[in-house]
């Protein structure tokens, strides 16, 4: 928004300067932008923010493709217009795809400039247009990149590598959302056994590389539609979506063993599981994580190093 204000006080500057020099068909493609702008502003305020932001970029890239064909069609040369291009596609398109097209329109205003300018101004400009694409690209890049690890980061447990409790929550939400089409989900909760009494005996050093260890023996027995989320301190969670009757059970059972058997240097390690299972017409998803903590608990009454269903799952 403030950016198309930006745009509009500068077209209503550019509009008046070029009327008062006499410019007159400069200043009409002032004003003709000038209207662009305010319609979309008027977009930006009514829209969803996202969409509203992608119609004014594209927008304005629609007004600078036409503008090269104003200016030749009054035989004015508008070539320093297209410097706004590049950035422009930087907020509309991925860095590969918006390369592309920063050449192709490139390669269409020095086109158009070649049948206004002498062939020296062409290549001037054709190099400083491409000195502003290599630029334009890398910092895309850059700003891909960074947002890719944000994103990431922002997503998962930094010691283990799991998916972290606010994407947990969020998946919840999006199962429970009106528009949803799944109609059943068993919960896995998962906590590694008397793990105070690692911290206590080995140190916390080797209390976070049993997390770290564990999260890793765990991912590997997992399938990509069914991630792993870090549920809280050495408690971790699994959802299974759609998947078929019993195959909670069957798969916690292959998650304790795994743990059960595997090499933690020198430190006996085993996890507890509670299941339960949450369908569409049975009731809220908050009371099916309730019974897998509940049936948790059973498992660790019950001895720990072992699966319980809640009554639920088993009725």
């Amino acid at each position: 928004m403030v950016l198309a204000l930006l745009v509009m006080a500068l077209m209503v500057m550019l509009g008046i300067i070029n009327t008062r020099i006499g410019l007159i068909d400069t200043a009409r493609m002032a004003w003709i932008v000038l209207a662009v702008s305010s319609a979309c502003l008027v977009g930006l305020v009514t829209l969803p923010r996202r969409l509203g932001g992608t119609i004014f970029f594209a927008c304005i890239a629609a007004v600078l493709l036409v503008i090269p064909a104003y200016g030749l069609d009054h035989q004015r040369n508008m070539q320093h217009w297209a410097y706004i291009f590049p950035p422009l596609l930087v907020f509309l398109m991925r860095p590969g795809p918006s390369l592309v097209v920063m050449i192709l329109y490139g390669i269409y205003m020095s086109w158009v400039t070649s049948l206004l300018l002498p062939m020296i101004d062409v290549v001037r400009f054709a190099s400083g247009y491409g000195m502003t694409v290599c630029f334009m690209y890398t910092y895309a890049l850059l700003q891909d990149r960074a947002a890719t690890m944000l994103r990431y980061h922002s997503e998962h447990d930094a010691l283990s590598n799991c998916l972290n409790r606010r994407t947990f929550n969020e998946a919840v939400d999006q199962l429970a959302a009106p528009s949803r089409r799944h109609e059943r989900c068993e919960f896995l909760l998962i906590d590694i056994d008397h793990f105070k009494a690692i911290n206590d005996q080995h140190g916390h050093r080797v209390g976070d590389r049993m997390i770290t260890q564990v999260a890793a023996e765990l991912g590997r027995m997992l399938d990509p539609d069914a991630p792993l989320f870090r549920y809280g301190g050495e408690e971790f969670a699994v959802m299974l979506v759609d998947a078929p009757e019993g195959a909670g059970n069957v798969l916690a059972e292959r998650l304790r063993a795994a743990i059960e058997r595997g090499d933690f240097q020198g430190v006996k390690v085993t996890i507890s599981i509670g299941v339960a299972l949450w369908r569409a017409s049975g009731g809220k998803i908050e009371s099916a994580l309730q019974k897998a903590d509940d049936a948790l608990y059973a498992a660790k009454r019950a001895g720990r190093n072992r699966v319980v269903e809640s009554g639920a799952n088993r009725a």
